[in-house]
């Protein structure tokens, strides 16, 4: 489970490691999950799917690389924006929120995890999404070695600009 989001999601997103060299093929896909309905492109082929563990959505590993992509939704639970973001900015490895950005049925957070067991610093990045009727959420995160973040601009702006809400139930 993502450390930003435990406790929240039942399924989380992280990526962590380096984009894979331009050596390597990506083969983006639209993701559709079936059980909340909410889509991204997502980038197969230097990335793929790991064993399911039953929390539904979607995680992603890199191949030949320790980057992971998790994409997921769930039950709003009643909280509203402000409340969900204050929990993710709560979790217990996050340092620090660099960026908070959000709309009427949105938000963005992004900052630094703890330091790792090396020493590296990772920057993570989060994106919730509200259904219309504000009963489901559709969520990823993304978080990479600070060194690499030149490197993974492009792929979490791809991502982001692809991912859609859940409908209305």
């Amino acid at each position: 489970m993502s450390k930003l989001l435990s406790g929240i999601a039942a399924v989380s997103l992280i990526l962590v490691g380096s984009v894979p060299s331009s050596a390597q093929s990506v083969d983006w896909e639209r993701y559709v999950d079936p059980q909340y309905g909410f889509s991204a492109e997502l980038p197969y082929g230097v990335f793929e799917p790991l064993e399911d563990d039953g929390s539904g959505g979607l995680t992603l590993g890199e191949v030949g690389g320790t980057g992971q992509i998790s994409i997921y939704g769930g039950d709003a639970g009643g909280l509203t924006l402000e409340g969900f973001a204050e929990r993710l900015s709560a979790g217990e490895e996050v340092r620090s929120i660099t960026y908070q950005a959000g709309g009427d049925s949105w938000f963005v957070l992004s900052g630094y995890y703890q330091p790792d067991a090396e020493g590296e610093r990772l920057i993570f990045y989060t994106k919730v999404l509200l259904s219309p009727d504000r009963e489901t959420f559709s969520a990823f995160e993304i978080s990479y070695d600070l060194d690499e973040k030149a490197r993974f601009d492009g792929i979490v702006s791809r991502i982001e600009d692809s991912f859609t809400r859940p409908p209305a139930g």
